[in-house]
């Protein structure tokens, strides 16, 4: 499995329905490609956006990023709308899964993680 993690700061001008409708043809455009898996997207505290993208193996990645349309939007990304972006592609070796149903854990830890979401919202 691989992972693009899409780190990008969108200029004011462009945080409008014109750049969420070209997301959402980026998304319908990479999601009917073989080897896509999935897209996850989050807006980080400090103003930028985060996309995740998995794919099945790195042909797969590459296909996408050679996608003619998606080209086009990455240069259109670069000139107008981006104010910075960062790229990072990574190679998934492992993946954990926990079950709410099968999962426990004692009162210290869960005080443990408490204190670690407090002041990751905190920073």
């Amino acid at each position: 499995m691989y992972v693009a993690m899409f780190w990008a700061k969108v200029r004011p001008e462009w945080q409008n329905e014109e750049y969420a409708s070209i997301g959402m043809r980026m998304f319908e455009r990479a999601s009917s490609m073989p080897g896509f898996v999935a897209l996850h997207k989050f807006d980080v505290p400090d103003g930028r956006e985060l996309a995740i993208a998995y794919f099945e193996t790195a042909e797969a990645m590459d296909a996408w990023y050679h996608d003619p349309e998606h080209r086009a939007v990455q240069v259109l990304g670069r000139q107008e709308i981006l104010e910075d972006y960062t790229i990072e592609i990574l190679e998934m070796t492992r993946s954990y899964t926990k079950s709410s149903s099968t999962f426990t854990h004692t009162d210290e830890e869960q005080r443990a993680a408490d204190r670690v979401v407090g002041e990751a919202r905190a920073s």
